[in-house]
């Protein structure tokens, strides 16, 4: 764990920290949930706006987090990713899932965690990895676009929005980390100062 935590000037100049989380981070992961809209947290199968679902990632050997990170400006949580394998079977797959909260988008944060949790990726020597997230996602798409995600499916109408009643579609997309053109990118994009 050397590596953090790690300082992040952001587009702005907004200095921020990234690391992973611990369990003195419960009460301000909750409060972090608890600011994001709704519709926004439909990627998660637990309701992460309970106090019990967001300690049970910390005390709960059903919750297998391969690596989990947020971001703190200050003393408040404004992103939280993780890289998981948590309902997945395979040993070489794992899924990424990142949230920024609505008033810090657009500046780097999803960036700069998205290569993070992908370099994790490699660091762990895993094969495949995907991500699930909705058609208005656009910050998100731009994200996976970059690094040559490819969907994989596209689930229509699978999601309820609790506030709306809309449906949304659900959108899965993979990585397959064994093409080594794409490790090369990916390694050439982090250590030239991107």
């Amino acid at each position: 764990m050397d590596r953090y935590p790690k300082r992040i000037t952001l587009r702005d100049k907004t200095v921020v920290i990234i690391r992973p989380p611990d369990i003195e981070d419960i009460e301000r992961l909750f409060q972090f949930f608890s600011s994001i809209p709704k519709s926004d947290l439909l990627i998660y199968k637990d309701d992460v706006s309970k106090l019990e679902t967001i300690e049970s990632w910390f005390t709960s050997d059903n919750y297998r987090k391969i690596f989990q990170l947020v971001t703190l400006k200050g003393d408040e949580i404004i992103a939280k990713g993780t890289l998981h394998s948590e309902g997945l079977y395979w040993q070489h797959a794992a899924e990424i899932k990142l949230i920024v909260s609505p008033d810090h988008r657009g500046n780097g944060i999803g960036s700069n965690m998205f290569d993070i949790l992908l370099f994790e990726v490699f660091e762990h020597r895993l094969q495949k990895v995907i991500v699930r997230f909705t058609s208005d996602s656009k910050s998100f798409i731009r994200i996976i676009d970059h690094y040559g995600f490819k969907p994989e499916t596209l689930l229509r109408y699978y999601l309820v929005d609790e506030e709306t009643n809309e449906k949304r579609d659900l959108l899965i997309a993979s990585y397959n980390l064994e093409d080594w053109t794409r490790r090369f990118e990916f390694y050439s994009s982090l250590f030239s100062g991107k």
